[in-house]
């Protein structure tokens, strides 16, 4: 008598239950990741579109850093000019008392006295209000003095051989800020005379071309100081909106992957029974034969 032993059924359960074993263990590991992409296996095209968009934001957030930065060094180069307005402001009034044929020439010396002191703050200054060694109102001279021919931006079309700001993720994503030049050289505050009524007279109108100087360069900076406040807006919303993508992509959905290994228990539970029935009756049928 010849009996078929082989177990078909059984081989079938086992290996339903190694996949539904493997399914679960997919799911146990992505729930304790926190990542559906733990591996190129996982999804290849994903996670190239994936790796490609936590660059991108890892720039962004970068490129808001250096926003900021900027912010700081415009910030105090202002806070040098502000003062710079303020001497100019105080030189022009000596120069209006200078003009009034009343003062004698004592008073014409003690005048003259104070604005030469003025030129001299006005030139430490200059001198001294750095950021990062850079100083800042003397056209950025300093260690870190950027020259024309160190920024390779060949797209940007704003490369006028000035304080290079990566603002953006992108290799173009550039803007350039000249620094000012200040000095009293530049001012021409060194020829301020008030010996005499005359000279006086036309040292207010040179004042006033030195404070308008000032003006313009700060106008400048104020300037760049907006732009670069909508460059920070613009990164921080773009990167908060890739992640956000990026998210979808490579985060696990708790949820659904708690389902899927519920669903594996009750399938492992019901293929173990199966796996039971089909070998009990295996045996059934070599007890008949015993």
């Amino acid at each position: 008598m010849v009996v078929e032993i082989e177990n078909t059924p059984g081989r079938y359960v086992a290996r339903q239950l190694n996949i539904t074993d493997k399914n679960k263990r997919n799911s146990i590991e992505k729930l304790a990741s926190g990542y559906k992409l733990n591996k190129a296996a996982d999804n290849a095209s994903g996670l190239t579109v994936s790796e490609s968009m936590r660059g991108q934001i890892r720039g962004l957030n970068q490129a808001s850093k250096n926003s900021q930065d900027g912010q700081n060094m415009i910030a105090t180069a202002d806070a040098g000019m502000n003062e710079l307005h303020l001497i100019l402001h105080r030189m022009r009034e000596l120069c209006v008392q200078g003009a009034n044929d009343t003062n004698v020439a004592e008073d014409r010396e003690s005048i003259q006295m104070e604005i030469d002191a003025l030129n001299n703050e006005i030139d430490r200054i200059t001198s001294e209000t750095e950021f990062n060694t850079m100083k800042l109102l003397r056209g950025g001279s300093g260690s870190s003095e950027t020259e024309e021919d160190d920024i390779d931006n060949s797209d940007n079309s704003e490369n006028n051989g000035g304080i290079a700001l990566q603002v953006g993720a992108d290799t173009s994503h550039i803007i350039s800020v000249k620094l000012p030049m200040l000095s009293t050289e530049v001012l021409e505050t060194r020829g301020v005379d008030v010996s005499d009524n005359k000279v006086a007279t036309e040292s207010i109108a040179l004042v006033d071309r030195a404070i308008d100087k000032v003006d313009n360069e700060r106008s400048k900076m104020g300037a760049i100081s907006n732009r670069l406040d909508h460059a920070y807006s613009n990164n921080t919303n773009s990167s908060e909106n890739t992640q956000s993508s990026e998210s979808l992509i490579r985060d696990a959905n708790l949820a659904d992957e708690m389902v899927i290994i519920s669903t594996a228990n009750i399938i492992e539970q019901a293929g173990i029974s199966m796996a039971a029935q089909a070998n009990s009756g295996k045996e059934t049928i070599l007890k008949m034969v015993q």
